[in-house]
């Protein structure tokens, strides 16, 4: 049997907007799938969990095998036996899903030969997969090797089949990384990085197709990015280092606030997303900074640079924007000042180009009050402290600044007389636009 012969034609989705009246039989059959899937699920974690060290290492990859053939064979069941697709989509997405698991127990299985007795081993007996001999690895690599190209093609094609090439492409590509021995050091950090790069390329080439946004489509999408999601899971049970901990919460950030409203339109997903993607943004600052610095030395200036970030938020995340914009207004202007109050390195220039910001952006930009008012606060709490060394100087020489004074008074009395109404009218104008703003 080849995998053409399968009813694929048959098998497309139906259209986005055409809404599908939903009965009580629908609905039940519908509870069953999820209670099915879901059992299915925590049957094969519960035994993973449940470490069986009477099983060795090669033993519990060809019960996961087991597993994934008795869903390919479900999905065959439900096809040509029943003629219902389905439920043969959904046998054959849970076969693809559980693949990565066991490419995963192939990786251990590699690692553990490459470095031997100086591989580090995880705490969970059932991650260990030491002592298997070489012929047996090249087995079941090559045994998953067919079964991730035949079940994936066949899971992809039921569920999005215009995409089935990209699919195919980046399911490969996000395996293959899984496969290679590489626990630690900048080798996994940047494998990371490029990974989850290259699959937020591929799934900007899905916007344009609205079948990639029906229920099929994101089940496609969740089963690329699974392989990368199995490899940060892998690395949280090796020692972790800085870089690493900052690509993981950079990219915890980038799902949270950006690629979450790819895949739900739920309200509460995405604000619990906003929420936890907004924290993990705002840590990677303090990490940077306790890592080459240190937080102990001029900390109320190297803090600045969080409440600008968290205005730099507000122009992603989906509600409470204006409050971002706000809080952050108030943080930035409350950090300078006590940075200045403080003496502390570089004090009065972030003072200023903080000021400067806020009064742009947040207010220029987004007419509103708040990051305004607060701009112009810090940009005058930047020019009073530089005032001081005015003050100094003019105790050692008070006639020349008197003379610079009277010059300027002087001169400021011209320019009223001349641009008298030009002003009033200038000053009218800005408070009318003021009042406009939120």
């Amino acid at each position: 049997m080849y995998i053409s012969d399968y009813h694929l034609d048959s098998t497309d989705v139906s259209n986005p907007n055409e809404s599908v009246p939903q009965t009580s039989s629908s609905q039940i059959i519908r509870y069953l799938r999820w209670a099915g899937s879901l059992l299915v699920i925590l049957s094969a974690v519960g035994f993973m969990f449940q470490s069986h060290a009477d099983l060795l290492p090669a033993h519990r990859y060809w019960v996961g095998l087991a597993i994934v053939l008795a869903l390919c064979a479900g999905g065959l069941v439900c096809n040509y036996g029943l003629r219902e697709r389905t439920g043969a989509r959904l046998f054959f997405a849970l076969g693809a899903g559980f693949l990565p698991v066991q490419i995963s127990q192939v990786s251990a299985m590699l690692y553990a030969y490459v470095k031997g007795g100086q591989a580090p081993k995880p705490e969970f007996t059932w991650l260990q997969f030491g002592d298997v001999h070489p012929v047996l690895i090249a087995i079941d690599l090559g045994i998953t090797a067919l079964l991730l190209i035949a079940v994936s093609y066949t899971s992809f094609s039921m569920l999005a089949k215009r995409q089935v090439k990209t699919l195919m492409l980046a399911a490969l590509l996000g395996n293959l990384c899984l496969l290679l021995p590489i626990r630690d050091g900048l080798g996994l950090t940047f494998m990371i990085a490029l990974l989850f790069a290259g699959i937020n390329i591929i799934e900007r080439k899905f916007q344009p197709d609205s079948t990639m946004k029906l229920a099929e489509g994101v089940t496609a999408r969740a089963l690329v990015s699974l392989p990368l999601l199995i490899i940060i899971g892998r690395s949280l049970l090796y020692p972790m280092s800085f870089w690493l901990a900052i690509v993981v919460t950079a990219i915890i950030a980038t799902i949270g606030i950006v690629d979450v409203k790819r895949y739900t339109q739920s309200a509460l997903v995405i604000y619990v997303g906003q929420c936890v993607g907004t924290l993990a943004a705002l840590s990677i600052w303090p990490m940077t900074v306790g890592h080459f610095v240190g937080l102990s030395n001029n900390f109320y200036s190297l803090m600045i640079p969080v409440a600008l970030l968290l205005f730099a938020l507000s122009t992603q995340v989906a509600y409470h924007a204006k409050a971002y914009r706000s809080f952050a207004s108030i943080l930035a202007t409350g950090l300078a000042y006590a940075a200045l109050l403080n003496v502390q390195a570089f004090a009065p220039l972030l003072a200023l180009s903080t000021g400067i910001a806020l009064v742009s952006m947040g207010g220029l930009k987004y007419r509103e009050k708040i990051p305004f008012f607060f701009g112009q606060l810090s940009f005058l709490g930047g020019i009073l402290f530089y005032c001081g060394y005015v003050v100094d100087a003019y105790s050692n020489a008070p006639w020349l600044f008197s003379i610079g004074l009277g010059l300027a008074v002087l001169m400021l009395a011209s320019v009223l007389e001349k641009k008298h109404q030009l002003i009033v009218h200038a000053f009218e104008n800005y408070m009318n636009e003021l009042k406009d703003w939120e």
